[in-house]
């Protein structure tokens, strides 16, 4: 998840949740997103009933024209509530391609970002972050995350995440895909799948490299 608001205080009195999710994104990092080995990464926590990690670049940076940093948020729910430690991984590496996506934008192009009110965008924008992460190797962890997710939040939210983001048995398809047909990653990336039938799509020959 990401947003587009100033950064908030944290609520947490312990920084246990902070120090857990610093030392798990730099080993992510160092692993799987070299990219992001010299980017600048703050991790504060946050409240919430429905989401439990959300990312940012640095509003008053960008807007001062200073080197941009980014924020990783994290409900210290998610560990209370024991999820997966995969499952936490798998959602951090998600995170990690959305600071990744924004390293590689300029200011203008961050601008778009309030795009994001759009539905629409917003799932493409959550799901290609999914994508990301399942290409480098958190896709069994990310499905974990999920069927914890949905047992960890109100009801009435579950349908919007599952339009957001990949849903566990989205995730099986694409990884038995994947297993055998390991270019289709690059036919998703081009053109990241939003549901069930447009991942069959690929499988059954009827999506192509072309939008």
């Amino acid at each position: 998840m990401i947003v587009l608001s100033f950064p908030v205080a944290a609520f947490s009195q312990s920084t246990q949740p902070i120090e857990q999710v610093r030392k798990m994104a730099n080993e992510i990092i160092e692993e799987s997103f070299h990219e992001l080995k010299t980017a600048r990464i703050e991790i504060k926590t946050f409240r919430s009933e429905s989401n439990y990690f959300k990312s940012q670049f640095s509003v008053s940076r960008f807007l001062t024209f200073r080197k941009t940093h980014y924020i990783i948020f994290v409900n210290a729910e998610v560990f209370r509530r024991a999820a997966p430690e995969s499952g936490i991984r798998a959602i951090l590496a998600h995170e990690l391609a959305h600071v990744l996506y924004y390293k590689s934008k300029n200011r203008f192009e961050l601008i778009g970002l309030a795009r994001l009110m759009n539905k629409s965008f917003t799932a493409k924008f959550e799901r290609r972050a999914d994508l990301e992460a399942i290409a480098r190797g958190y896709g069994k962890g990310l499905k974990s995350y999920r069927t914890w997710l949905y047992n960890n939040i109100p009801a009435i939210d579950i349908q919007a995440k599952k339009r957001d983001y990949f849903s566990p048995a989205e995730i099986d398809l694409m990884l038995s895909i994947l297993e055998s047909k390991p270019e289709t990653i690059e036919v998703w990336r081009k053109r990241v799948p939003q549901n069930l039938l447009e991942i069959q799509g690929v499988e059954f020959g009827r999506i192509t490299n072309e939008r």
